[in-house]
């Protein structure tokens, strides 16, 4: 059978829960027992599964397939957080340890100034957030920032 991939799909016949998938989530998303299991609200489609799977289990993004036969169990995620950051420059130290972080690129920049938000590659993971020492870096979006 042949499936046409426009988000993340996980083909459980090809996963053998080897769990690199899991150790290597961002936002923890990934849960392994029998097969990768996929939590869609915390997943930001980052694509680090993806990557890091040796079986091709994991599928992101708008991609074509062929299913071994028989298959009957996959699952796909539809629906992406909407979900970014605000970077307060006021509070910003210049560090770059966001851009050093980010799995996707999104933040880039020069030691001594504020990193540059790429609105078009920020998959809303939230490594920023949480790796920023001064704090300078706030989620916006789905977080519950109203402001958004």
């Amino acid at each position: 059978m042949i499936v046409e991939v426009r988000e993340v799909v996980v083909i459980h016949e090809l996963c053998r829960a080897c769990g690199l998938c899991e150790k290597e989530c961002p936002t923890d998303a990934i849960e392994v027992e029998d097969s990768a299991k996929i939590d869609e609200k915390d997943c930001v489609r980052c694509g680090l599964c993806v990557e890091v799977c040796p079986f091709d289990a994991i599928l992101l993004g708008r991609a074509t397939c062929e299913l071994p036969k028989g298959s009957h169990r996959i699952e796909v995620l539809t629906k992406r957080p909407e979900v970014s950051v605000r970077i307060s420059e006021s509070k910003c130290v210049g560090c770059q340890a966001c851009s050093s972080s980010c799995p996707v690129e999104a933040l880039s920049g020069v030691k001594g100034s504020p990193p540059k938000l790429d609105v078009d590659r920020c998959v809303g993971c939230l490594e920023c957030v949480r790796i920023c020492p001064s704090r300078a870096i706030e989620p916006v979006g789905d977080s519950g920032d109203e402001n958004a």
